[in-house]
């Protein structure tokens, strides 16, 4: 097999992992993001909750990334480029 015969198959395991489980994930965390991160000045442990929540939330961005690149290292929502818009 060929490099881009590679990339190719780990773009389509990517894209089988965005559609069945990081955009659905998402979209049910999404609701709890939503709702919690109103609360985070009123209760300070929810701040904990929201962070770990947006980062599953944003998580879809990352694994397209993986998709259109090909990558061969699995994109978790909590590694290096953990999808954080803004870093505190």
């Amino acid at each position: 097999t060929t490099m881009s015969e590679k990339n190719l198959l780990f773009s389509a395991i990517w894209a089988l992992l965005l559609f069945f489980i990081a955009w659905p994930l998402a979209w049910f965390c999404a609701w709890w993001w939503c709702l919690f991160i109103a609360f985070e000045d009123l209760f300070p442990f929810v701040k904990d909750v929201t962070d770990f929540l947006f980062k599953i939330v944003s998580w879809p961005r990352i694994v397209g990334s993986a998709v259109i690149r090909g990558d061969k290292v699995f994109p978790t929502p909590f590694g290096a480029d953990d999808g954080v818009l803004i870093h505190h």
